[in-house]
Parts: C-alpha cells; sequence; structure tokens
C-alpha cells in the first residue's frame, strides 16, 4: 500500500495578520470642556475576524476596548476634556487574536476652554491690554496701586492657558506709572508701553519697556519733554523695532498732538512725529500696515464736523503723513482702536454721541484702504455705551470689546459684540456683577474663542481688579 504525503509549500500557508489601520475617527472638530463627545472609526481584518476598538484621546487618556464587532463593522467611544486645548483623537483596531493594527491618523479637536479671573490685592487694579503667548497663555498689562514702589505701578501678569497666574511683575518708582500696552516681541519676550511720572524730563513721559520671557525688565526708555506726553499702544515693527503712539503737551502746533516714535530694537528713538492742528488731538491705537507704513486712530478737536471727531492718519515707513480722515458729527466722537482688515481697509471701534441711540454708542466704521468710509455701525441702547478694542475674526467678521451702561448686571459691565463681514450684529453678551466692570481689550484665540481684559469692581480681592474673561467662540464663559 503506498502511502503519499502532500506537503504545501511555506509560502501558501494562510498567516494571521492584523487588522488593517482604521480610518481617520469621525466627530466634532470644535467642543466645550466636560462636554461628552462621540467619535467613531471603521477598519477590516484581512482575516475575516472579529475586531474591537480602542481610542487615544490626544491627552493622556486611551479609552478601553470596545466591544467585539464583525469585521467592517464601525467601533465608537465617547470622552470629555477638563481643560481647553487641541487634540488628536486616534483609533486603533485588534482582532481575536489579539493581533492589533497601527494607530489611525488623528483628528483634531478643538476644545475652547471657558473661565474668568480676578488678579490684583487690596487697592485699584486694573487690566488695559491682553495677548495670548507663544505657549497658549496670556499676557496683560495693565496698572496696580496694590503692588510695587509707587502710588500706581505698570501691572504685568503671565498665565496659563487655563488663567492661573504664573507669575507677575511692576514697574516703576515713587511716583504714577501705567502701562496700556502689551505685546509678544519676537525673541520671546514682552514690550510694554505707558505713561511714567517717575522717570523722565516732564510731568509725565512715554514709558517704554522690554522684559525677557520671564517679566525681568531688560530695558526701558522714557520719551517727552517738559510737560505731560503719554503712551497708549505699541507693535513691534518687520524691522525688530517698535512703533509707538499716544499724544505729546510737549511737542506740536496745538495743545496737544499725536505722538508716534519709531525706535530700533534696543528701544533708541530713530524718528517722532507730531500731528494735529490748533486744538486737542490724541491717538489710542496705532499698526503697521500690510503696504508699508502705519495706520493711527484717535480724536479730534482740530478737524471735522463736531466737537471731536474720529481721527484716522496714514503715514509712510518714515511717519510722514500720507493721508487723514476724519468721522463723526456735530457732537463727540472718538476713535480707540484700529486694525487692518483682510481686504487692506480699515476697521475702527470707538464712540459717537452724534449718533446712535443713546447718550453714547459704540461706534464701528470701516474703510478701504485710502480710508474712505464704506460703512459705519452704532451698538448700545439709551445709556453709555463705549467701544474700546476690535479685532477681525477667521470668519471675516469683527468682534468689540468694550463696556456698556445700557444691557447687564451692573452700572457698567464688559460689552462684547460680534458682527458679521458687513458690520451687522450676530450676537452681544455683558459680563461683570453688581458694580462697575469694563474692558479694553480683546483678541480671538487658537481655540477660537475670545480673550478679554479689563477690570471689575464686582468680584476679586480690591475696590477694582483686572478681569479676564476667557468665551468660548459664542461668547459664552463663567464667573470669576
Amino acid at each position: 500500500m503506498l502511502i503519499s504525503f502532500i506537503t504545501i509549500p511555506a509560502g501558501c500557508r494562510a498567516t494571521e495578520k492584523p487588522p488593517d489601520k482604521p480610518a481617520i475617527p469621525s466627530g466634532p472638530s470644535c467642543g466645550k470642556r466636560d462636554s461628552v463627545y462621540t467619535f467613531t472609526s471603521i477598519t477590516t481584518d484581512p482575516n475575516g475576524d472579529g475586531i474591537c476598538y480602542r481610542f487615544d484621546w490626544g491627552d493622556g487618556d486611551t479609552s478601553d476596548w470596545t466591544a467585539w464587532v464583525v469585521s467592517g463593522w464601525p467601533g465608537s467611544g465617547t470622552h470629555s476634556w477638563s481643560q481647553g486645548g487641541t487634540y488628536t483623537v486616534k483609533a486603533q483596531a485588534k482582532d481575536v487574536k489579539e493581533l492589533a493594527s497601527e494607530w489611525s491618523d488623528g483628528h483634531q479637536i478643538i476644545i475652547a476652554g471657558v473661565w474668568s479671573r480676578a488678579f490684583g490685592g487690596s487697592d485699584d487694579d486694573c487690566g488695559s491690554s491682553v495677548q495670548q503667548a507663544a505657549d497658549g497663555g496670556y499676557i496683560i498689562v495693565g496698572a496696580t496701586a496694590s503692588y510695587g514702589a509707587g502710588s500706581y505701578d505698570v501691572y504685568l501678569i503671565k498665565t496659563d492657558a487655563e488663567g492661573n497666574q504664573q507669575w507677575f511683575k511692576t514697574f516703576g518708582g515713587s511716583d504714577d506709572d501705567y502701562g496700556f500696552s502689551v505685546q509678544p516681541t519676537a525673541d520671546g519676550g514682552f514690550i510694554i508701553a505707558g505713561w511714567t511720572e517717575s522717570w523722565g524730563a516732564g510731568a509725565s513721559d512715554v514709558y517704554l519697556i522690554k522684559t525677557d520671557a520671564e517679566g525681568n525688565q531688560q530695558w526701558f526708555k522714557t520719551f517727552g519733554g517738559s510737560d505731560d506726553d503719554r503712551a497708549y499702544s505699541v507693535q513691534q515693527t518687520l524691522d525688530g523695532g517698535f512703533i509707538i503712539a499716544g499724544w505729546t503737551e510737549s511737542w506740536g502746533a496745538g495743545a496737544t498732538d499725536v505722538y508716534l516714535i519709531k525706535t530700533d530694537a534696543d528701544g533708541n528713538k530713530q524718528w517722532s512725529r507730531t500731528f494735529g492742528g490748533l486744538h486737542s488731538d490724541y491717538a489710542f491705537s496705532v499698526q503697521q500696515a500690510a503696504h508699508g507704513g502705519y495706520i493711527i486712530v484717535g480724536g479730534t478737536d482740530s478737524y471735522g464736523a463736531g466737537y471731536t471727531d474720529v481721527y484716522l492718519i496714514k503715514t509712510d515707513a518714515e511717519g510722514n503723513q500720507q493721508w487723514f480722515k476724519t468721522f463723526g458729527g456735530s457732537h463727540y466722537d472718538y476713535g480707540f482702536s484700529v486694525q487692518q482688515a483682510a481686504d487692506g481697509g480699515y476697521i475702527i471701534t470707538g464712540w459717537t454721541h452724534s449718533y446712535g441711540a443713546g447718550g453714547a454708542d459704540l461706534y464701528l466704521i470701516k474703510t478701504d484702504a485710502d480710508g474712505n468710509k464704506q460703512w459705519s455701525r452704532t451698538f448700545g441702547g439709551s445709556a453709555l455705551d463705549v467701544g474700546y478694542a476690535v479685532a477681525q475674526t477667521d470668519d471675516g467678521g469683527y468682534i468689540i470689546v468694550g463696556e456698556t451702561d445700557s444691557y447687564g448686571a451692573g452700572s457698567y459691565d464688559v460689552y462684547l459684540i460680534k458682527t458679521d463681514a458687513e458690520g451687522n450684529q450676530q450676537w452681544f453678551k455683558t459680563f461683570g456683577g453688581s458694580d462697575d466692570d469694563g474692558a479694553y481689550s480683546v483678541q480671538q484665540t487658537s481655540d477660537g474663542g475670545f480673550i478679554i481684559a479689563g477690570w471689575t469692581e464686582s468680584w476679586g480681592a480690591g475696590a477694582s481688579d483686572v478681569y479676564l474673561i476667557k468665551t468660548d467662540a459664542n461668547g459664552n464663559t463663567v464667573k470669576p
């Protein structure tokens, strides 16, 4: 009897393979802290085995394996994030023989942190300007009577992404010193502009302070003459220097004039210019323009239609005036903030006593690149409403912050307005308590929400405290 054996070549044997790489998890791209979100992925197993899934949530947490499903069927997991940030969600599958796939490519979800904080001591403290820092936290400048060497000192606060204070610094001498504008610098430090009565040549002088990343002063400079000179806005320029705007009583043609100063990277003055007529003229905001030169906004008593008009000035790179425009009616109108818009024009906010529904209304003006008005809007009720800062948002609209006496819980409340690209209001929010609260600065954050800085008498430790508010993209937040 002949017995034969059939041998199967090794290359023809069935081999066990892990599941294929799962698809990028599907789920929301943005959300809120402490809310539960569902993500789903799908894959197949080459051998037709049953599979299960797990998810890496990008915050150090990985889900348990799901229940077993048939190859080619999806699996889902749920998760909530306790802190705001950007997280990458990935999926992995394994089969019944415990063979695991590689991780999928990631799906990003932005979790908007929403919170508010108060900073300060037993006396008056106020925040004037806020920017998001490179590490995702926030840098705030203002003034403090609770800490420092003088009656008021420049107050610089650094927080983490959740608004928890990491450090604070004060700058100044035995007299009054104020910080009104702060910007991160290219070297990782910060530049601050304001005014000082402790140093300089006159009653008050422009005060420029450069710090390192930890808020340690590297140098400071003062600018001005024998009278009052003040700065309200600073920006680092493309050449590494700084542009500063404010007003001066020491130089110029009138009682006060717009004061524009350009320095090098070490704060040494390269040039300064004054603008205005025979009366009082002020600047509150400056930005380097996209096509060169600088755009400045403030108020003028020397030109225009009314007692004071919004004053918009465009200069070349050397600070020489190319044109100016005024906006307003027969009463008082001021511009407090200007930003270049994506279309090359300019967006301005301030307040108007000439137009609107109340004693004074928040004033929003859009111009083309040559300063010609394209449209204007007013917002507010029967009382005083002011816009102190404006920024263009990712969707092409605008976010404005200021204070309102028409709406909210107290005498004055923080007033936050979101508009579309044509300045039509999409929503507004107020923040504050039973006492006075207001805000001077707003910026859209990397998670699509907004960061706001100002002052509060409703919360905190002292007569007034620095008020820092973080909202989601719809302006929602929580009380301090």
